[in-house]
């Protein structure tokens, strides 16, 4: 018997479904990665309430702000340096490492949104050659010493943010003439559509975790 093969065009429509297939499967793939990481990132910052909960009622105050970045504590009066902020590219204080130090949280990794780990892998930052991802160490509402802040790390607390995941925007940080080349060329990390890379997530002092327009208060239900 004489077999019959498949023509060029049903090999052509079963290539154009696979792929049509394929890229659907990517796409919820991504939006499922995107949503674990979302969840991941308000689970941090519920974390680093707790810990500074904890750390005020021991010490009756918030812990002071990290100036510089790098995996190591920087809340001293001698890091007087900005090249290396924790957040938004020398923008703003950084979470303070001391958190983890004095192991109110247990994995230095919390201190970071889990999006930036991802996104910023390589390089080195612009002092020290720490690994780059340091810059984007979440943005914290207490100031370093370094910055003139308060010694004793004081913040009146209300409907006020304490830590969000960056909040100054790279063009108007410290390295704003030199966007998007260095160091701060991120974008808020959250948001869909036109929204897109405009949403972050904030922690505020009455310890609720809100999604909010990218260097606002405005919530986002």
């Amino acid at each position: 018997m004489k077999t019959r093969g498949f023509t060029l065009i049903e090999l052509l429509i079963v290539v154009a479904i696979v792929s049509i297939l394929a890229t659907i499967g990517l796409y919820n793939f991504r939006m499922a990665s995107e949503r674990a990481m979302k969840s991941a990132d308000m689970a941090n910052l519920r974390v680093i309430g707790t810990a500074l909960v904890l750390y005020r009622t021991d010490y009756n105050r918030l812990p002071p702000a990290d100036r510089q970045a790098g995996p190591f504590m920087s809340h001293y009066s001698s890091f007087t340096a900005v090249g290396n902020g924790p957040a938004a590219g020398g923008s703003w204080d950084g979470l303070p490492w001391l958190l983890y130090e004095l192991r109110y949280i247990q994995d230095w990794h919390q201190l970071f949104t889990k999006k930036y780990l991802k996104l910023y892998p390589g390089g080195t930052t612009l002092q020290g050659g720490h690994p780059r991802f340091h810059n984007f160490r979440y943005a914290y509402n207490n100031s370093a010493l370094a910055s003139g802040g308060s010694a004793d790390g004081n913040l009146e607390l209300g409907n006020v943010w304490l830590v969000r995941n960056l909040f100054v925007s790279a063009q108007n940080g410290f390295y704003g003439s030199q966007y998007p080349n260095a160091p701060a060329d991120y974008r808020y990390p959250w948001g869909e559509g036109d929204k897109e890379g405009k949403v972050e997530h904030a922690l505020y002092a009455d310890m609720t975790v809100r999604t909010v327009e990218g260097g606002t208060n405005n919530e986002i239900r």
